[in-house]
This record gives C-alpha cells, sequence and structure tokens, in this order.
C-alpha cells in the first residue's frame, strides 16, 4: 500500500499523473496543491477539482489577472473551507475587485471579517453596519461626538465621508499635511476622518459641483460646534467651497484640496471667474480677496499683474505668471504662503464658519 505521503511527494516529481493520484488519495493532492505545477493544476481544475481551482484563482490574482482567475473560483467557492474563502477574499481586496465581492455578497458567500467591512464602507453601507473595533484599527470615526478640537490650532476642521476610497483619500490628505503644514504649523488641525454615510445626502448638481443637503444634515447630526470647518469628500462633482464647507471628491489630488483650503482664507479663484460672480464682485473698489485687487479709481499694489478674474481688466492678482489659484497642479509659492498667513493672523475679513451657514440656512427657511 502507497501512503500518502508517498503520493503527496509523486505528485509533485511526477505531475503528469497527478489526476490518477488524485483519484487514489485526495488528501495527498489537497496537502501539496500550493507545490504543483501549473500544468498539474489545471489538469485538476479541469476535472473540478476545487483545491486546484482556489490555487491556480490565488496564483492568478497574485500575477494581476483577476479576470482569468474568476473562471477558476466563481464556480466553486461555496465549496472552499472556510479559509480558502477568507484567502481568495483577501485576494480579491487587494486587487480592489469590489464588482467580485459583491457578487459573493449578494450570494451571501462574502465572510464576515476586515475585507467584508472594507466592501460595506465601499459600498456606503449604514454606519451602525461598521463594527468600533475595525473603525479604531482603519482609524476612522462613526459618530462626529468622537471629536474634539485642538486648542493649539486656529482652525479646527472636519473631515467626513460617506465611502471607503473618500476615507482613505483624507486620511492620506492629513497625512501629507501633516509633513508640511500650510502655511505654517498650526494653522490647520484636522478631525480623524467620520463615516457619514445615508447621514448626509450628496450629489452633483446641474453645473457639475459637489453638493450635498447641509440643511438636513444640520438638523438631525449633533455637531462639534468648536471646530470651524467641514471638508466633504463624495465620490463625485468638482470641487467647491462655500459657507465654510469644503466639497472635494475622492478622486482629486492633494494640490486640489490645497487650493480650496486656501478658499477657507478668503482666497479667490485667480482665471476667469463665472459671469454672475463678476456682476457683484468685479464692481467693487480695493481688495476683494488677499489675491485680488480690483483696482477702479485707486491704483493697484506695487508689483501686482493684471488678472483675467475680470472681463473688464480691473482685477490685479500678486502673481505674474499661474500659482495655485488658477491651476491647482502648480505648487504653493513662497509669495503665496506668504500672504496666506498674513491673512490667517489678519485677515480682511473674518472667515465664515461652517455653523454660521447652518445659522443661516435655519434663518432662510
Amino acid at each position: 500500500m502507497v501512503l500518502p505521503q508517498s503520493l503527496s511527494y509523486y505528485s509533485i516529481k511526477r505531475p503528469q499523473q497527478v489526476l490518477a493520484i488524485y483519484y487514489q488519495s485526495p488528501s495527498a493532492i489537497n496537502e501539496v496543491v500550493a507545490l504543483l505545477p501549473k500544468s498539474a493544476l489545471r489538469e485538476l481544475a479541469a476535472h473540478g477539482v476545487s483545491a486546484a481551482q482556489w490555487q491556480i484563482a490565488l496564483r492568478l490574482l497574485t500575477t494581476n489577472n483577476p479576470q482569468a482567475a474568476r473562471l477558476y473560483w466563481q464556480p466553486s467557492f461555496a465549496t472552499y473551507s472556510r479559509d480558502q474563502q477568507i484567502s481568495l477574499v483577501n485576494a480579491l481586496y487587494q486587487q480592489q475587485q469590489w464588482q467580485a465581492l459583491t457578487y459573493l455578497a449578494k450570494l451571501g458567500l462574502l465572510p464576515d471579517g476586515e475585507v467584508k467591512q472594507h466592501w460595506l464602507l465601499h459600498q456606503g453601507a449604514a454606519v451602525n453596519q461598521i463594527t468600533a473595533q475595525f473603525a479604531q484599527q482603519q482609524q476612522i470615526a462613526l459618530s462626529l461626538t468622537e471629536h474634539s478640537a485642538d486648542k493649539h490650532c486656529q482652525y479646527n476642521v472636519l473631515m467626513l465621508s460617506d465611502h471607503r476610497q473618500g476615507l482613505m483619500q483624507l486620511k492620506a490628505f492629513k497625512y501629507t499635511y501633516s509633513q508640511k503644514p500650510e502655511p505654517a504649523p498650526n494653522s490647520f488641525c484636522f478631525s480623524t476622518p467620520s463615516y457619514v454615510a445615508e447621514q448626509i445626502n450628496c450629489f452633483v448638481t446641474s453645473q457639475g459641483a459637489a453638493s450635498c443637503d447641509w440643511l438636513a444634515a444640520s438638523k438631525t447630526l449633533r455637531w462639534p460646534t468648536d471646530y470651524d470647518f467641514i471638508v466633504m469628500m463624495p465620490r463625485h462633482g468638482r470641487a467647491n467651497v462655500s459657507g465654510g464647507i469644503m466639497h472635494i471628491n475622492s478622486a482629486s489630488h492633494y494640490n486640489v484640496f490645497l487650493h480650496e483650503l486656501m478658499h477657507f482664507s478668503g482666497f479667490e479663484d485667480e482665471y476667469a471667474l463665472a459671469e454672475s460672480k463678476q456682476q457683484w464682485l468685479c464692481k467693487q473698489q480695493g481688495y476683494v480677496a488677499p489675491n485680488l485687487f480690483i483696482a477702479r479709481q485707486l491704483p493697484p499694489p506695487i508689483g501686482w499683474h493684471q488678472s483675467i478674474a475680470c472681463d473688464s481688466g480691473v482685477a490685479y492678482q500678486p502673481a505674474k505668471n499661474w500659482s495655485i489659484m488658477r491651476y491647482m497642479q502648480i505648487d504653493l509659492s513662497a509669495q503665496y504662503r506668504t500672504l496666506w498667513q498674513q491673512q490667517i493672523n489678519k485677515p480682511l475679513t473674518p472667515h465664515r464658519r461652517y455653523t454660521d451657514y447652518f445659522l443661516d440656512l435655519a434663518l432662510a427657511q
């Protein structure tokens, strides 16, 4: 009688006989399935051996071939052991195969655990479906009451998102900012990103801008009053700032975030402004922003340059060439960093906090 250990050895040394060995002792093959060559695995998989299908799928996923992998794991996933299922969904997660994970979830086959929690965040599931342990592990908050402002900072900012990529991007932005605070250390402090799916309804306006229903959110959520601004990161929509609230989608780059952060301090865009905005802004006089001067009856500041912000040619800006306030791929210059610091230390007008905006919304009803 040939012992299973010997059969395991022969299955590796003689892969052309692997199918015969499997029929004699399936356990011998299962023990060494990870060591079998591709040709042996394919022969076994073609004959419906789930361990071989699982192993091929794993190998294809690790070599960035998820479509081919699906041909092997999809027919036999339900027959896998829990450990095999977890290994496979981990590999699917590493490849960001959300469609495949959704397929398994709809069949009730997605195992409970970390990957399922990531998938729930990706889907925008209700906050109560996310475990406190997972949230702590991922450094995200599940309630706005968890936040406490940093008194050493001049301005504190709440960071919110309704989906996984948004949370991950906010964490990345927070880390990048911490490595080089702008315009100076302790200018802005950012909260742990909060997951607010199904608590704040966000949408894209007819002009393509990201927006949210803040009137409803101001009534239904308990907001920390010691914070100044909000950064809300939905999936889609053009970035913008209004009423102390930044909307920025989760595909945005860091410099877009920095550009919008400067809007919190009153900076204006230096590209041609919308006609509706020009109708009132370009008819003013003097400094209308730290980086925009309207010269009607007054001479522009020395060293400033004409801006295209106003079609009438009355607008002037500090930069001779493009700055981060016109083209967001440009880094923040020393000149604009100084202007930003001056604006924070001695603002032209008080910065508008999000609580002021909420109050205006309530009074407008």
